[in-house]
């Protein structure tokens, strides 16, 4: 929501400053928003380093835009300059959060506790020499889906829980 809002926000102080910049503003952020929406749905996953590639050049493209723009003009800058600088921090922002995941260490472990808490059914089902199915299944659906929900929430492009990418979307829509 942030980085839409900050997208919506450039888009329309572009219209403060004058031509040729306003133009190649304009166009930059309407370019970067189409890649950020390819970027966070599922058919960009193949294009993931082309696209990120390709952003640090729009990047560069709408800052230097925007600084032709309000050159010796400080109310303008003001303006204009500091949603450009919040797109591209929270570029950085989201680029640092997809890449971070638990630790290997901390994996082992919820994995580890899983294999002991099914290894101490196993045995306390052997010890007493009956085996109670329907509780025994209940903990392994609900130790499975834990596992499972920890696992997809760490990586929340790709798995069945998402972030939705409609305010970006709706952004891009406001733009044409």
């Amino acid at each position: 929501m942030k980085e839409a809002n900050a997208l919506g926000t450039a888009y329309l102080r572009a219209d403060t400053i004058a031509e040729p910049q306003r133009g190649s503003l304009k166009a930059a952020l309407k370019e970067y928003t189409a890649d950020r929406v390819r970027l966070l749905s599922r058919e960009g996953r193949s294009q993931i380093e082309p696209l990120l590639a390709k952003v640090r050049g729009l990047h560069e493209r709408m800052w230097r835009s925007a600084i032709n723009a309000t050159q010796d003009n400080a109310p303008l800058m003001a303006v204009v300059l500091p949603p450009i600088n919040e797109i591209i921090d929270l570029h950085s922002t989201h680029l640092a959060v997809a890449r971070r995941h638990l630790p290997i260490a901390i994996m082992t472990v919820l994995m580890g506790a899983a294999a002991v808490g099914i290894g101490i059914i196993g045995f306390g089902n052997g010890r007493i020499g009956r085996r109670f199915s329907v509780l025994d299944a209940v903990y392994g659906v609900v130790l499975a889906a834990a596992l499972w929900m920890i696992i997809d929430l760490d990586y929340p492009g790709i798995g069945i829980l998402t972030i939705s990418n409609l305010p970006i979307v709706e952004t891009l829509a406001a733009m044409n």
